[in-house]
């Protein structure tokens, strides 16, 4: 048995030494983000089989090099860099790795200074009402501190991005006293990331404690973290302010209708929850036939409030109390008018909660057909002489019924082509395939896939196709939820597997 297994083993060598590498992996950049006319060094978290890799991103506003060290980057922030989150991927001959977030701020920006695991070692942090960002990674086990001089009567803001980044934590927000004792806690808003407001009581220093559990949860009690779980505090001296809400009307300068506010559609209307228990209610009329799509938007605005709607017939019966419509936890109604008459809207938050902050934006509209196409992957690894298939989720509302037809842009490099490229008027799914031939030459290329939608009068509507960011395990938006940029590597075709050795006799 030893000598058949020495006999193997030159041929398993072999075989090994012909399975082809994998693509590189980046589970997180650190620091996450930088202020605007800084070039910041970056350390790349993840695993590179050769560096350096080469860099892609979706914002013209920066700059980024592979350092000559092996998981270090420089990224030139440009001083009038657009103020919207960066996708950043790695891709070497061997594939790309998965996106991920780099934030520009006009914030100083500053990291975390480790030890400091608890109120003796907490780093000071010079707090102003300009805003500073801290940047940090929580590791397993971790608990940052963070020290923080407050008059009576100072108000702060604490506002954490680390799930929106992607970092698998459920993160939380502690305020402590002077004396040490918690004086103020914030866990979720509008996704897993804490919001902390707080007015300081007395005059002292404060420590400011950030933690985390598990995200998924996990039966594991403790805290939680990792190498990669990096995360943002932007602390801000100063009240929490109130979002903006581009809406036609707030509801104020609406009319009072026995109780009701009377409004005309089309509209959109800014309304606010002040008390507890309150419920808003709107009238309006419409005629039989018509067909109103309603919805109430407050989840996908990044508000506190979790909305309810209430329809009610022109005889007072309820018609449709609606909650959550995925992915968001906003509602939203097509309201098919079956007699002439006024219809009531009622609003009120799902847990009776209330306030000023406590916001909404009321849509009535007339549905439009649309359509938005969802590809199962980001990044494709094509062997030359291979094909691959991309699944492509066809989300219909309102009615869509359009046959689709399917491209490539840029156009896709040579020896590579693109099949199957339609889809049916109903179709909810297709299946699209790329084709490599044996002549093709291993390349990178990034590319978006264009949809278009061309009705009977022959008008062509053209739209991309995204990948989403969001999964089920998700628990609100991330910073970036989508991106219509995808990647492409061709690789030669792995080295058909030679037989073993003979065995020697025994």
């Amino acid at each position: 048995m030893i000598r058949r297994l020495r006999a193997a083993a030159p041929a398993l060598l072999l075989a090994l030494l012909q399975l082809p590498a994998a693509p590189p992996k980046l589970d997180a950049l650190f620091p996450s983000g930088g202020q605007r006319g800084q070039t910041v060094g970056v350390e790349a978290i993840g695993s590179f089989g050769t560096w350096p890799p080469e860099v892609w991103t979706n914002h013209d506003g920066l700059k980024i090099e592979a350092e000559e060290k092996k998981g270090l980057l420089s990224i030139n922030i440009s001083s009038d860099a657009q103020m919207h989150p960066a996708l950043i991927h790695l891709f070497d001959a061997n594939g790309s790795t998965n996106t991920r977030t780099f934030v520009i701020s006009n914030l100083k920006e500053a990291n975390e200074s480790e030890p400091n695991d608890n109120t003796a070692q907490a780093q000071e942090v010079n707090a102003t009402a300009a805003g500073i960002v801290i940047n940090g990674i929580l590791k397993k086990g971790d608990s940052d501190f963070f020290r923080i001089a407050l008059r009576k009567g100072q108000a702060v803001v604490a506002e954490t991005n680390a799930y929106s980044l992607g970092s698998l934590i459920d993160p939380f927000l502690v305020m402590r006293g002077p004396d040490g004792h918690e004086v103020a806690f914030a866990s979720d808003s509008h996704n897993l990331d804490p919001i902390l407001n707080y007015t300081a009581k007395i005059s002292g220093v404060h420590y400011l404690q950030l933690f985390a559990v598990a995200h998924p949860a996990a039966t594991d009690i403790g805290f939680s973290g990792s190498d990669s779980a990096t995360y943002r505090i932007t602390l801000t001296l100063g009240a929490l302010k109130k979002k903006s809400i581009q809406a036609d009307r707030g509801e104020e300068k609406l009319n009072d209708d026995n109780g009701s506010r009377r409004l005309q559609a089309p509209l959109t209307v800014q309304g606010v929850l002040s008390e507890k228990l309150e419920v808003d209610s709107y009238v309006f009329s419409a005629k039989k036939g018509e067909q109103w799509l309603v919805s109430v938007d407050a989840h996908r605005l990044h508000l506190l409030t979790d909305p309810v709607l209430a329809v009610y017939r022109t005889n007072g019966a309820l018609l449709k109390e609606v909650d959550d419509v995925k992915p968001t936890n906003d509602p939203e109604y097509l309201l098919k008018v079956s007699a002439d008459g006024n219809y009531t809207l009622r609003i009120r938050d799902r847990f009776n909660r209330g306030g000023t902050n406590f916001c909404y934006r009321l849509n009535i509209s007339k549905p439009k057909p649309e359509l938005s196409v969802v590809v199962d992957k980001e990044n494709i690894v094509l062997e030359a002489n291979g094909t691959t298939e991309l699944k492509l989720t066809l989300k219909r509302k309102q009615g869509h019924a359009l046959p689709l037809r399917f491209a490539i842009t840029p156009p896709l490099p040579s020896g590579v082509s693109l099949e199957d490229a339609n889809a049916s008027a109903k179709a909810k799914t297709a299946t699209i395939t790329l084709r490599a031939s044996k002549d093709a030459e291993p390349v990178n290329h990034a590319f978006q896939l264009q949809v278009f939608a061309t009705d009977e009068t022959n008008a062509t509507k053209e739209s991309l196709a995204s990948y989403s960011f969001l999964t089920a395990k998700s628990r609100g938006d991330y910073l970036v939820n989508r991106t219509n940029h995808l990647h492409l590597t061709v690789v030669k075709p792995a080295k058909p597997k030679k037989e073993n050795a003979k065995e020697e006799e025994e």
